[in-house]
């Protein structure tokens, strides 16, 4: 490939505002050519929203904004290479930092990402009770003021009231035992706790419940808060309708939402990609949502040698989605919506691509042809199909694109500490392999719904071999045991909604027996693990194998 060096392009270290136009027009001149490498010098480089590009984008797993900048804007490029050099990028709330569309053969190289003022905020428990929690909060770090009976941050660009805490055990760093995600009534977010507000000191604010609420009983002194007041707003890496994506030795300290999220992209490559905080500036947070999340994608998705520590939600999600059905048009056509309304305005298929027809309840397919065109209509999706429908659909019925699910293998990675689970695989198939674990939730999850998120894909095979689980699912909410297998289907005699889970060659360290929680799958084969007891946490009610409705169960030589 043909370097290019971003100093001769007037692309040098430093915190101007202009530099993002300079990158702009960088790239600009850059999508004419073939094969190119632009290099950057070593440094520090900031990039602000004023000097983006601006654009409409419905970003999936995110919240709906009228309008995004982009700081990078990669269109219809090929075979393009950014790297940094060990270089330090900073963006400015807000600012969608790489989007990358309609481009094949793009890889980005050798730096990290972080925010001048991270879109969430900390702090220190200095009390509680049932009732009342005093919070130290830096006001040299994290701007704040009370108005209304409302705690607002603001900081670049911004300024929201909190809405919703995430406690993080101050000896461990991870969600705090005990804890759960703790919401607070807004005048957006009805759902929650209803405190009184105060202000004790210049740094301090004061937190008094009545009635029948009260905090958690895991609450500590000591333990840090995540305050989280930002919208999921921007993840760092937007890819759509891409192919052959490479991330390599690229470290995300925090996005406004997730680390990367990828839409009907063909084979992506993460190496060293890694979505932690920085050590030299040590938040108890990293990224606001997912480290790294697929949808609608294919061909293969590669992690390996991946950290993905302290994120506010999982570590991988793969999965597509179920469009529920509105109404028929005539006898080869559909009009669509979207199931969850972070989804709204999505793309789920592409001329060519594989359809199914099924029930919402059993997620059994009932048909499956083809999409002949798909557009888009005033909040819908007019689908147009390549054969005649059947005469009776289901009651409520869904339809799942079966061409746009991936193979995924995950290699060699890290999941510590984070909110939530470790990997959500709702995908054709996958490969987790030397893998180290450390999750308040699930370290492996399997679902499947059409109820809530709608996110489908049910797995032909999935092998975990050679992993190292260490004190999962010790917080109830994000799964029953450290793998987890629980799609939201009815019962349906001897058809299951998942295909094969093996289990190889593992170590689980566990505070109690929970091991494998199992629903709706068809086959299981168990052999060659090791399960040794910790007194990490108390032990929790359950079997080390709950296994119902699914189909063979195979167990050999575990220790």
């Amino acid at each position: 490939m043909r370097t290019v060096y971003g100093a001769e392009m007037g692309i040098m270290p430093g915190n101007a505002p202009l530099l993002t136009g300079a990158f702009r027009d960088a790239l600009d001149k850059l999508r004419k050519m073939q094969n190119v490498t632009l290099l950057l010098e070593q440094g520090e480089y900031h990039f602000y929203p004023q000097y983006g590009t601006k654009g409409s984008f419905c970003i999936s797993n995110h919240h709906k904004c009228a309008e995004r900048t982009a700081a990078f804007r990669l269109e219809k490029l090929e075979h393009f290479e950014l790297d940094g050099a060990g270089s330090r990028f900073i963006f400015h709330t807000d600012i969608l930092p790489f989007y990358i569309h309609e481009s094949k053969h793009i890889a980005f190289r050798n730096f990290s990402v972080d925010y001048a003022v991270p879109a969430y905020s900390e702090g220190k428990i200095i009390s509680v009770s049932a009732q009342k929690m005093i919070v130290e909060i830096d006001p040299g770090k994290y701007t704040w003021q009370i108005e209304n009976n409302c705690l607002y941050f603001s900081g670049e660009n911004f300024c929201h009231p909190l809405h919703l805490c995430l406690e993080m055990d101050g000896t461990s760093g991870g969600p705090a035992y005990g804890t759960d995600d703790l919401y607070f009534s807004t005048q957006e977010q009805k759902a929650g706790l209803h405190p009184l507000i105060e202000k004790v000191d210049s740094d301090k604010v004061c937190f008094t419940l009545e009635g029948e609420e009260h905090f958690f009983p895991g609450s500590r002194a000591g333990n840090r808060l995540v305050l989280r007041h930002h919208p999921r707003s921007n993840p760092v890496f937007y890819a759509s309708d891409s192919s052959d994506l490479t991330l390599k030795t690229v470290t995300v300290h925090h996005a406004e939402g997730m680390g990367i999220l990828a839409e009907r992209c063909t084979n992506i490559g993460l190496y060293d990609f890694n979505v932690l905080p920085d050590e030299k500036n040590p938040r108890c947070f990293s990224a606001s949502a997912d480290a790294a999340h697929f949808v609608s994608c294919a061909g293969e998705i590669k992690l390996e040698k991946c950290r993905f520590e302290k994120q506010m939600d999982d570590g991988v999600n793969v999965h597509g989605f179920y469009s529920p059905v509105q109404r028929r048009i005539d006898g080869d056509k559909l009009l669509l919506g979207w199931g969850h309304s972070e989804q709204e305005g999505v793309k789920m298929a592409r001329p060519g691509d594989e359809a199914a027809i099924l029930d919402a309840g059993s997620l059994k397919p009932v048909w499956k042809g083809y999409f002949e065109s798909i557009s888009f209509q005033e909040n819908a999706v007019l689908a147009v199909f390549d054969r005649e429908l059947p005469g009776c659909l289901p009651e409520n019925p869904v339809v799942e694109n079966l061409t746009l699910s991936p193979s995924v293998i995950i290699r060699k990675c890290k999941f510590r500490k984070n909110r939530a689970r470790g990997v959500l695989l709702t995908c054709k198939k996958a490969l987790v392999e030397e893998c180290f674990f450390e999750t308040a939730g699930a370290a492996v999850y399997l679902e499947g719904e059409a109820c809530s998120w709608f996110e489908s894909g049910a797995v032909s095979s999935i092998v975990l071999r050679n992993n190292q689980f260490v004190n999962c699912a010790y917080i109830p909410a994000w799964g029953e045991a450290p793998v987890t297998v629980c799609p939201k289907v009815e019962s349906s005699g001897e058809w299951y909604y998942h295909g094969k889970l093996e289990l190889l060659e593992n170590e689980f360290q566990c505070f109690d027996e929970r091991v494998l929680y199992a629903r709706q799958i068809r086959q299981i084969q168990i052999m060659d693990n090791r399960y040794c007891e910790t007194s990490e946490y108390p032990k929790r009610r359950g079997r080390r194998f709950d296994i119902a409705n699914c189909g063979c169960f195979s167990e050999k030589y575990n220790l």
